[in-house]
């Protein structure tokens, strides 16, 4: 994987063994995006209680649309989803699979077939929300960050919130998943790798891939298992057509 985000000179073909990553910034004039998404996208943008939040949510799911439109060839509104049984997204049908995250003015849209993958951006804070490791990161994990502070408390922080986001988006049981069950590496200077699972899935492959770097957010990747190509491209809504 690079360390940067790569603007294609055209858009790039996703075959199997291949994820791409997809970065853009969500805050922009949302009318261009309102009219590719559903009827039920539109009632969802309505209900944010800013333009702003409203804005941003536009952004994304326009920009989903399209990249899932451009890779297989069909409209971008005319896509149609379902969920599964803890209610991750997925289309209706064919191998292609996606995952959304957005965070403060970023978004991030990974693609792949035949394989689930789960993606996690977050917007920064220099003091970290400390009470989510209290309820949402493993014994191991609090341990780790327990002797740290300042910036390097931060950076661990939000290395392990990404990672265990993205691996239980992958995973795709939603809150249902029990986050202080397993463990992922506190250490960000570790950009590959091995999350501690539990016994329910011992076995399972997932491997995690911290992300190049984005202007005050952190961001990761959890694909099921190593060897994967991943690619990470810039996303610009003026040439892909928003």
């Amino acid at each position: 994987m690079s360390d940067s985000w790569t603007m294609p000179s055209g858009f790039p073909d996703l075959p199997p063994g291949q994820v791409h990553v997809w970065r853009l910034r969500t805050d922009r004039d949302p009318r261009s995006g309102l009219a590719l998404l559903s009827a039920e996208e539109r009632r969802r943008a309505d209900a944010f209680r800013t333009d702003l939040l409203r804005a941003r949510y536009v952004a994304a799911h326009a920009a989903l649309r399209l990249l899932l439109g451009r890779t297989l060839d069909v409209p971008a509104d005319r896509l149609r989803f379902r969920q599964n049984a803890w209610g991750k997204p997925a289309l209706a049908e064919g191998d292609l699979r996606f995952n959304l995250s957005h965070s403060g003015p970023w978004a991030l849209v990974a693609l792949a077939r035949g394989i689930e993958v789960g993606v996690d951006v977050e917007a920064v804070s220099h003091a970290p929300p400390l009470e989510v490791a209290g309820i949402a990161y493993s014994a191991a994990e609090r341990a780790a960050l327990s002797g740290l502070s300042g910036p390097a408390l931060a950076a661990a922080f939000y290395a392990v919130w990404t990672r265990k986001e993205a691996l239980s988006k992958g995973i795709g049981r939603g809150f249902s998943f029990d986050f202080t069950g397993f463990t992922v590496s506190a250490d960000p200077a570790e950009r590959t790798s091995r999350p501690a699972l539990p016994k329910d899935l011992a076995g399972a492959g997932w491997t995690l891939h911290d992300l190049p770097a984005l202007e005050g957010a952190a961001a990761a990747l959890a694909v099921p298992a190593a060897g994967f190509g991943i690619a990470t491209w810039r996303f610009e809504p003026s040439l892909w057509g928003l």
